[in-house]
């Protein structure tokens, strides 16, 4: 699956300028990721093969977003908060966050015995919310199919509350965040 292509294309319909308002992709990520990795997730190689996020201090705020409340965390900054917070985690292989907030809470992609999935880490800890890659995928792109998100009265990146749910639980079945 194609997941960020498509996730940008659906995406693109409702917020017009959003894909020119990404970071171009650095076309030499892949050594930089290598460097202090050691392993390139597919999940990963997909989306900085695109872009390279969003700025954090991006001049049109409308923009921002790649989930609400969420933007698409550049590599640098990947790299950098892996090393300051999750290079030692005892709990799996590898956390690494690909999304933030405006403070300090995260979707990360994790990995143990080999599975990958999306977290979400926040004051209350991380909690699974996605069993694989593809979920997480269909999930945000239903999202749009199923009008969950939608821009506000102010032109931000919003989305229903009880749909995200309902289609949530949909593609997510047992995973308790969703319940």
């Amino acid at each position: 699956m194609d997941g960020i292509n498509i996730f940008l294309e659906k995406s693109a319909v409702i917020r017009k300028m959003y894909i020119e308002n990404l970071d171009k992709a650095d076309p030499g990520f892949k050594e930089k990721w290598l460097k202090h990795f050691g392993y390139l997730p597919r999940f990963f190689e997909e989306i900085y093969n695109v872009c390279n996020g969003t700025y954090a201090e991006i001049e049109e705020q409308v923009y921002f977003d790649f989930i609400p409340g969420f933007r698409l965390m550049q590599i640098d900054e990947i790299i950098q908060k892996y090393q300051e917070e999750f290079k030692n985690c005892q709990e799996f292989e590898l956390i690494i966050p690909f999304l933030a907030d405006y403070g300090d809470f995260y979707y990360a992609y994790v990995r143990r015995k080999g599975i990958e999935s999306i977290a979400y880490i926040s004051d209350e800890g991380m909690e699974i919310i996605h069993n694989d890659i593809s979920s997480f995928w269909k999930t945000i792109i239903a999202f749009y199919d199923e009008n969950v998100y939608y821009l506000d009265e102010d032109g931000y990146l919003s989305y229903d509350f009880e749909r995200e749910g309902e289609i949530g639980r949909k593609y997510n079945i047992g995973i308790s965040y969703w319940i």
